[in-house]
């Protein structure tokens, strides 16, 4: 799959998230390069939106997995398995940028450590990984062309515009306030 509409019409889709611990359900797709969107229940929209002052919709995060470096043209050996699950479900802050972020903004909530450099402590880490368990999901589209991928990136988190993302969106509020608090936890 390559095309910015067809990967929008999977990830937009409820139906298509799985659950972290099941993750992934297809291993075909999840060792391709692609694009992914976390999906949070009611109680991770409430939690995660309240230091925002937000109420969030469902759909709080898309990214991608695998996507060539450009300019330099450094091909990456990511796939939509490696950065969910080793980086996002079970990784930490600083490899991570979307653990970063609801690290960020749930710190105080969860009653998380940093152990300096923007990682948290093992046992923060722990409970990091619990919450995401319980609140979150997670949807896949993989794609097939990864010097095309950043570009296709840019295309789908414009048109969906998760409120949890920073690039590629017009900037708000609430997306300052989450830099202040994912710059703050990486200074830490």
């Amino acid at each position: 799959m390559t095309s910015a509409v067809e990967i929008i019409e999977i990830l937009s889709k409820a139906e298509n998230a799985q659950h972290p611990l099941r993750f992934p359900l297809d291993s075909h797709s999840a060792r391709h390069a692609g694009m992914y969107a976390w999906w949070a229940d009611d109680m991770a929209r409430s939690d995660l939106g309240r230091p925002l002052g937000l109420t969030l919709p469902p759909l709080i995060y898309v990214g991608q997995a695998g996507a060539t470096r450009w300019p330099s043209g450094t091909r990456s050996g990511a796939t939509l398995r490696s950065r969910i699950g080793q980086q996002h479900i079970r990784g930490n802050a600083r490899s991570s940028t979307f653990r970063l972020t609801v690290s960020a903004l749930l710190l105080d909530q969860l009653e998380l450590s940093v152990a300096g450099g923007g990682r948290l402590d093992p046992a923060s880490n722990v409970r990091m990984s619990a919450w995401i368990a319980e609140h979150l999901r997670v949807a896949i589209a993989p794609v097939d062309d990864r010097d095309t991928l950043s570009a296709i990136e840019a295309e789908v988190v414009a048109a969906l515009d998760p409120p949890l993302n920073l690039g590629h969106c017009l900037s708000t509020d609430a997306r300052r306030t989450l830099t202040a608090r994912r710059t703050a936890l990486s200074h830490r």
